[in-house]
């Protein structure tokens, strides 16, 4: 099965992970997409952040276990996830999904819209539960369990709750 390796970044910010709505999917996703070539997870991850929200963010550090120039280092994914992809205009295939968690490098304005389209900031204390948001249509729709369980940690690895 042929494989496309892709980034995620839950952006947080003040106790708040920002998801927007997938119109082909129809769910709400953090931002994220596909790698270019020659590029690395971690520019993937604020590429495609900032191409979807207009956001310039950096990725939450963690303490590395190797520090090196040669060979250069990376900041590791939180979590790779292996995703079967099923759409009707692509054959099936699996991302590579190297999630990531970031900050804004400046203040967001919670009410600002996102360049994407639709988008919310939800606070950690309703990923705490099992939620619904509306989409565009106005349909209630369930947050998948693995989108509210990232966005979770990635609120805590911000040290913001």
């Amino acid at each position: 099965m042929e494989r496309h390796h892709t980034a995620t970044a839950y952006v947080v910010s003040k106790g708040h992970t920002l998801l927007l709505w997938h119109n082909f999917l129809q769910m709400w996703l953090p931002p994220g997409g596909h790698s270019e070539v020659n590029e690395h997870p971690v520019e993937t991850a604020i590429r495609e952040a900032q191409e979807e929200t207009a956001l310039t963010v950096e990725i939450i550090a963690r303490k590395p276990i190797l520090i090196s120039d040669n060979p250069q280092t990376i900041e590791a994914p939180r979590v790779i996830l292996l995703e079967n992809i099923d759409r009707k205009d692509q054959p099936p295939h699996q991302h590579i999904d190297h999630v990531y968690f970031a900050v804004p490098t400046t203040d967001v304005s919670f009410e600002k819209p996102i360049p994407h389209g639709p988008s919310q900031w939800i606070p950690l204390t309703q990923l705490e539960n099992t939620i619904s948001l509306i989409d565009p249509s106005g349909r209630s729709v369930i947050v998948a369990d693995d989108v509210r369980l990232l966005g979770i940690e990635a609120i805590k690895a911000s040290g913001y709750f």
